[in-house]
């Protein structure tokens, strides 16, 4: 059996990828363009993200068919890619955000 800590591992690599690919946005607004333009594959969001934005988000994702996934907490994004707290992430290449949500399922 994988370990959580691993799959997470496995996750943030993808999103590395696809960072160097350019098929990633940080933040409210950037991921919220993104995804009203049909451009966001998979929103990921932190764990400690407000709860109105949360909501936001989640309505977004089901209006316009996105993928959410709650994954880590704000100052883990933020450190992992070397910004301030992280709290919204938009993955914009369906390939990256297909192996994300596989690895997901496999917690």
């Amino acid at each position: 059996m994988v370990k959580k800590k691993e799959i997470v591992q496995k996750m943030m690599n993808l999103l590395h990828f696809a960072k160097k690919a350019g098929k990633l946005k940080f933040g409210f607004d950037a991921c919220k363009f993104s995804c009203l333009a049909g451009d966001s594959a998979l929103l990921i969001l932190a764990s400690d993200l407000a709860e109105n934005s949360k909501k936001e988000f989640f309505k977004l994702g089901q209006n316009k068919s996105v993928k959410l996934l709650e994954l880590a907490t704000k100052s883990f994004f933020g450190e992992s890619f070397n910004k301030r707290e992280v709290g919204i992430i938009s993955v914009e290449d369906v390939n990256f955000a297909n192996g994300i949500m596989q690895l997901a399922m496999e917690e």
